[in-house]
């Protein structure tokens, strides 16, 4: 179980399980609300999830 995760943290969480592993939206929901509870709830879930498809576009990682 996670407690406490930021904002930045769950937008991550969802870019590297949609984009990298290639997961659904209910993929994604179900391990994430019903079995890890990162999220309070399906609404919550579902706040993140919209943010996420409004920046994935501009989300770049940088390494050295």
């Amino acid at each position: 179980k996670h407690q406490g995760w930021a904002r930045g943290s769950k937008i991550d969480y969802l870019t590297r399980k949609h984009l990298e592993e290639g997961l659904s939206k209910e993929q994604i929901k179900e391990t994430s609300v019903i079995k890890n509870k990162i999220f309070k709830s399906e609404h919550s879930f579902n706040t993140m999830w919209n943010m996420f498809l409004r920046i994935k576009d501009d989300i770049r990682y940088i390494t050295q």
